[in-house]
């Protein structure tokens, strides 16, 4: 039971057993305890060389560090020992990152916001904190001749005419599907801390993010998630894998996992720190982030895993993305309106739940779902101010839901996801927060 079969795309079991992950109970769905010493005395816990990956990725992607938040730099790792006083010395200068109080903030610098505010909330479960996000998060720059999850019978027309026929009808695919107008790495340098992927699968092509039209590659998007994080060392990132297309058979998964473990290996929060963190019940806290140096919670898919994939999962350091560890209803508003309403419910309802009792996170999806109708009338109709594309709708609608944020019609500690967060008051949302005097 503990081995792949050879067709498993080269999953690092020796990684999976060095954190403590050496057998599967019930189907793969749960995995052996792992008390904190064990993951703390490992390898992971205690690894600062800095051999140069971080300079490597920004040089490959064209992106450039920022400088560290002073309040930060002592978790920035700078030395290459590996002997335990070191080790011991690191620790120690990443927990000091927490003692600086902090008075009233005034301003924040989004794309550094954790470090600037982690005395506030280092101790504070992540699922627990208030998290943009971005909806359809690899939906940027999609393609005009690639289809990805739009119906076997149009992909099928698209590809026996080479994109002849459809050609007048992929642009507004396209318009309708970018939710977001900036890559990866510029949707987390706007101060989003959790990215909405959805990937399709296209054969002997590799896997691409998907909203309609096919969009970048995932090996292109998830370096660009690594890069923030080498490049922002207080920040921490959460990657909600939700959806995947034409994902037929266990190796279509085991060689997507391959890939996350290759591309975000290093900073991904495995379930074995998960399981030792210092809540104890299955959460984690940005503390336990920093000091072990895994800023990254990938969670992956959510149904009908084979337990071959389910381990697979754990192995490759990701968490499985079942309901109770994250709820993400769908609105399903038409309306800014409806929106509104539904986002209010939806949050009254989860606070009724009992969120913040149990160890999940939560997520209030600030979107309209555009319908056929609001698109055939973008196309057919004249312009008269109605939104022609998504961006158009995103540029009504976001900046209500940030209003709804900062004014406190909802509470929303939890997640809260929008379109195009380049048009949103990131800032105005953390400092409702976390402005006033800690």
């Amino acid at each position: 039971r503990d081995a792949h079969p050879p067709s498993c795309g080269g999953m690092n079991l020796a990684r999976g057993r060095e954190l403590g992950i050496e057998r599967a109970v019930d189907d793969g769905h749960d995995w052996a305890d792992k008390p904190a010493r064990a993951f703390h005395d490992g390898k992971d816990a205690h690894d600062d060389d800095d051999d140069g990956t971080a300079d490597e990725r920004a040089a490959t992607h064209g992106f450039t560090s920022s400088s560290t938040h002073p309040d930060l730099a002592p978790v920035v790792s700078s030395s290459s020992s590996s002997s335990a006083a070191a080790a011991a010395a690191a620790a120690a200068a990443r927990l000091h990152a927490f003692s600086a109080p902090l008075g009233r903030i005034a301003r924040l610098d989004v794309a550094n916001w954790m470090s600037q505010l982690v005395s506030r909330i280092a101790d504070a479960p992540l699922h627990r904190l208030r998290l943009p996000g971005t909806h359809d998060s690899g939906a940027y720059n999609l393609s005009r001749t690639r289809m990805g999850d739009l119906p076997a019978w149009l992909r099928a027309v698209n590809a026996a005419t080479r994109g002849i026929v459809t050609a007048p009808l992929t642009p507004f695919i396209a318009g309708w599907g970018e939710a977001q107008s900036t890559d990866a790495f510029g949707q987390l340098a706007r101060g989003a801390r959790y990215l909405d992927l959805r990937v399709v699968r296209e054969a002997n092509r590799g896997y691409y993010a998907v909203h309609g039209m096919a969009g970048d590659s995932f090996e292109n998007l998830l370096a660009q998630v690594a890069s923030f994080l080498d490049a922002h060392p207080g920040e921490i990132v959460v990657c909600d894998i939700n959806h995947l297309h034409r994902f037929d058979c266990d190796e279509h998964h085991l060689r997507f996992l391959d890939l996350i473990e290759r591309t975000l290996g290093a900073h991904l929060v495995p379930p074995a720190l998960r399981r030792a963190s210092t809540d104890g019940e299955g959460t984690v806290t940005v503390r336990d982030c920093l000091v072990a140096n895994r800023r990254c919670v990938c969670l992956y898919g959510g149904f009908d895993y084979s337990p071959n994939v389910a381990r697979a999962v754990a192995e490759a350091g990701c968490w499985e993305r079942s309901r109770r560890d994250i709820r993400s209803p769908w609105p399903r508003a038409g309306s800014r309106r409806q929106l509104a309403e539904r986002m209010r419910a939806l949050e009254d309802a989860e606070g009724e739940r009992g969120h913040g009792l149990w160890e999940g996170f939560f997520v209030l999806q600030g979107v309209v779902t555009p319908d056929a109708k609001r698109i055939a009338k973008a196309v057919v109709l004249p312009d008269w101010g109605r939104p022609r594309t998504l961006r158009d709708l995103a540029l009504r609608v976001t900046p209500m839901v940030c209003r709804m944020v900062t004014g406190g019609s909802l509470r929303a500690m939890c997640i809260v996801m929008v379109d195009h967060i380049d048009v949103a008051d990131v800032e105005g949302w953390l400092l409702g927060a976390y402005g006033e005097g800690g």
